[in-house]
C-alpha cells in the first residue's frame, strides 16, 4: 500500500507542476481558453483534471476507482498506464475539444450519457494489453464537442462494473461555457 501511495504521490506532484506550467503558459496571453469537463465528487473515484488553459487542443479529466492501483492514474502515460488497472477497476477519460465545426465530424449527443449507446472496442490501435477493453463515445452535446473513453482491465466487465461506470458518467459535468 506504501508503495502505491508513494507512486500516486508522484504522478499528483508531477501533474500539478505540469499543470503550473500549463496556468502560466495561459496567462501570457493568446487564444481562447478551451475549459474541460468534471466530475462531481465521489468517495469511490479519484480524478484528475488539467484545468482550463487557452491551446486549441482538448482539455480533459480523468477518473479511476479509488480501489484501484493508483497507479492507472497516470493520463500522460496513455496508454501503458491501463497496463495498471485493477481487474475490477474502471478508468475514464473525458476531455472536451472546444466548440464549433462540422456537424458531420460531431455528431450530436443525448445527455446524460449513457454507456449503452458508446462503441465497445475489443481491440484498437495502441491498446496495450489484449484484456483491456475501452468504450468510446465522441460528439457534440450542449455546444461542446467531447470525447469520453471508459477502460476496463477485462473483456468481459460484469454488471457491477458496468451500473459503476454508468453512475460515474451520471456525475460527468460539461463546462460553464
Amino acid at each position: 500500500m506504501r508503495k502505491r501511495f508513494g507512486f500516486a504521490a508522484m504522478v499528483c506532484v508531477s501533474l500539478l507542476a505540469l499543470l503550473a506550467g500549463v496556468g502560466e503558459f495561459s496567462a501570457s496571453g493568446g487564444g481562447s481558453s478551451v475549459p474541460p469537463p468534471s466530475f462531481r465528487p465521489s468517495p469511490g473515484w479519484v480524478s484528475l483534471t488539467t484545468g482550463t488553459s487557452n491551446t486549441r487542443d482538448y482539455e480533459g479529466v480523468w477518473a479511476v476507482t479509488a480501489r484501484s492501483n493508483l497507479a492507472a492514474l497516470a493520463p500522460l502515460d496513455f496508454p501503458n498506464n491501463l497496463l495498471h488497472l485493477s481487474r475490477n477497476a474502471i478508468y475514464i477519460s473525458a476531455q472536451t475539444e472546444g466548440r464549433g465545426g462540422s456537424k458531420q465530424e460531431f455528431p450530436a449527443l443525448e445527455w446524460p450519457l449513457r454507456l449503452s449507446h458508446f462503441r465497445n472496442d475489443h481491440g484498437w490501435e495502441g491498446q496495450p494489453a489484449p484484456n483491456v477493453q475501452q468504450r468510446l463515445r465522441w460528439g457534440t452535446v450542449h455546444g461542446w464537442h467531447l470525447d469520453v473513453r471508459i477502460y476496463f482491465a477485462t473483456q468481459h466487465p460484469s454488471k457491477r462494473l458496468l451500473r459503476a461506470a454508468q453512475r460515474e458518467l451520471d456525475r460527468l459535468i460539461l463546462p460553464n461555457r
